[in-house]
């Protein structure tokens, strides 16, 4: 009988649920977040490089999809102004160069009478406004900091082109990269969009919308 009465006991020690082991916080915070410095447990930290009351000069060059029958290139600048914390606004404006594209080059070879309408861009003007979406930093070959912004923007302006000027909205997504407190790099892309006056080689002229797909890398000096 006792034997019995030792294994029933048994038996109910062995299934009963272990007590859970107590974690100190404190213990972790001291081992794992920065000694238990409270000042330094925050993943999100204040912005080494401030912008908010700063004037921004650009200089910038890019390309712009724009004609299949032309390759564009352009080269342009921008003053802006930061009114608050992730908030810019932008006067920009670039002069565009135009080629014939090796499309148009094979299409004449090909098709020397085809009827080919379109019009070479000149040039830009007008207004944007860059939103922050995202701040952060990132380690380059583990050696050095990059401060990083990443941006919406959008605006509107005119393009001008042979055959007249045309209101363009547009919008895109853009990164700054700050190499010193009042240096920076800046690459963006932009959707433009307008309606325009096509001509072909007899002077014929039709109407058309353009998307153009604009990208930019850029040099800004904050003061």
């Amino acid at each position: 009988m006792k034997t019995c009465q030792f294994l029933l006991m048994l038996i109910l020690c062995s299934a009963a649920p272990a007590r859970a082991e107590e974690v100190d916080v404190a213990k972790v915070k001291e081992k794992y977040w920065a000694q238990g410095k409270e000042s330094e447990l925050g993943v999100v930290q204040n912005r080494r490089f401030a912008s908010e009351g700063h004037w921004e000069a650009d200089l910038f060059a890019g390309t712009i999809a724009t004609d299949p029958f032309y390759s564009v290139s352009r080269v342009g600048g921008s003053l802006g102004y930061h009114p608050g914390p992730g908030l810019s606004v932008h006067a920009i404006g670039w002069k565009s160069s135009a080629t014939d594209s090796d499309a148009y080059h094979q299409l004449r070879t090909e098709a020397p009478n085809a009827d080919l309408y379109r019009n070479a861009p000149k040039a830009f003007y007008g207004l944007q406004a860059n939103t922050e979406l995202l701040y952060g930093k990132a380690a380059l070959f583990g050696k050095m900091i990059l401060y990083v912004d990443i941006f919406a923007l959008a605006g509107a302006g005119m393009t001008s082109t042979e055959s007249g000027s045309y209101l363009t909205p547009f919008a895109g997504i853009g990164q700054k990269i700050r190499l010193t407190d009042f240096a920076l790099l800046h690459l963006d892309y932009r959707v433009m969009r307008f309606d325009e006056t096509v001509r072909n080689s007899a002077g014929a002229t039709r109407s058309r919308t353009n998307w153009s797909d604009a990208l930019t890398l850029g040099l800004g000096i904050l003061f």
